[in-house]
């Protein structure tokens, strides 16, 4: 117990201090926590290696030609705007590819829940007309989300830059599932 009480503290004494940064300095602009996770060509080749070890090819045709372009991602700042100004059919659909454990430790709000490892035969559940937003803890994995989505045809599919832990330090809140 004690244990889980320094360490609220601690997550409360980051966000104030996150806080004091933003009155100092302003909000994060466009882009906020998205130099930390730039090297995305040496992840990218990590996997690449990673598929051809475990004998996973995907070096041409439509697969490739789906997720040619990259991953666009969105910064929390961003996504923060859009989900105060979209509304109905506009309102991006929200998509947590974390395990269980981790949503049960609170996620977004109005996010929807589907684990990565789940993702490529559970894809039909989700609505393809929308804008999906994929997240993660970090990043990487919503990288991956956002592939697998693209190589099913979904058009519009985004990664938030940071993940959940971006979205916090920035000073957005999360929930509790019910």
């Amino acid at each position: 117990m004690l244990k889980r009480i320094v360490k609220r503290s601690f997550r409360v004494a980051k966000q104030a201090a996150g806080m004091v940064d933003g009155l100092v300095n302003g909000p994060p602009g466009v882009g906020y926590k998205v130099a930390e996770f730039s090297d995305f060509e040496r992840i990218r080749a990590e996997a690449r290696a990673q598929d051809q070890a475990e004998g996973n090819y995907a070096d041409s045709g439509d697969e490739m030609e789906a997720i040619q372009d990259g991953t666009h991602e969105i910064s929390a700042e961003d996504l923060r705007v859009m989900l105060e100004i979209e509304a109905g059919v506009d309102m991006p659909l929200l998509l947590d590819v974390r395990e269980e454990f981790e949503w049960k430790a609170g996620h977004l709000p109005g996010a929807e829940h589907i684990p990565l490892g789940q993702l490529d035969e559970r894809a039909v559940d989700v609505d393809r007309n929308r804008v999906v937003v994929v997240y993660c803890t970090s990043g990487i994995r919503s990288i991956d989300a956002s592939y697998v989505l693209k190589r099913q045809g979904f058009p519009r599919v985004s990664s938030l830059a940071g993940g959940i832990d971006g979205w916090t330090e920035a000073g957005n809140p999360v929930e509790q599932p019910a």
